[in-house]
């Protein structure tokens, strides 16, 4: 059990980690985007990097931030329909999207390494201005998957070992 813990401890630490440099990239592009503006309009010439930077800036937060905004339960969800909902109903919809997303996630992760060491051993580059290789933007997207992946099995388990709540009588009683 104590293994156990301290794996979770580690992969906590590593959604976290990663949702620092997510936070860390979009200082930095909002600093680019800055540099952008003041280069355009007071030296008469922009760059050509800025906006291509912040694409994948874009792209990379997303998927570094994901799973640790999930393991906060920052996402998205349906609050007004769950609130009409009783507790073991709302806690049965939670884990079986869970799962179903989940496996979805880990379907996405299997495509996201093919298409990544695909465009890899073919040498593909982005057709822009910069230029850049297609792999270091592609494969951030199978690890954002897998760590979500992961985290939604670990929301499941979540929702699966939490104990019905006590009837009101019974607590008042109790």
């Amino acid at each position: 059990m104590e293994k156990i813990k301290k794996i979770w401890n580690g992969f906590d630490f590593i959604l976290s980690l990663l949702a620092v440099i997510g936070m860390v990239l979009l200082f930095m592009m909002m600093l680019a985007v800055c540099w952008e503006v003041f280069t355009r309009y007071f030296l008469g010439r922009g760059t050509i990097w800025v906006i291509e930077l912040s694409e994948y800036t874009m792209l990379y937060m997303t998927f570094l931030g994901t799973a640790w905004l999930l393991k906060n339960e920052g996402h998205v969800e349906m609050d007004i329909i769950m609130a009409f909902l009783n507790p073991r109903t709302q806690r049965f919809l939670k884990v079986t999207t869970s799962i179903i997303s989940g496996l979805l996630c880990l379907l996405l992760t299997w495509s996201g390494i093919e298409v990544a060491v695909d465009h890899l051993q073919r040498g593909l580059h982005q057709p822009t201005l910069v230029a850049p290789p297609d792999f270091p933007i592609f494969i951030v997207i199978p690890i954002g998957f897998f760590l979500l992946f992961v985290q939604f099995m670990r929301r499941a388990h979540g929702f699966l070992i939490v104990k019905e709540p006590k009837k009101e009588k019974e607590r008042v009683l109790a």
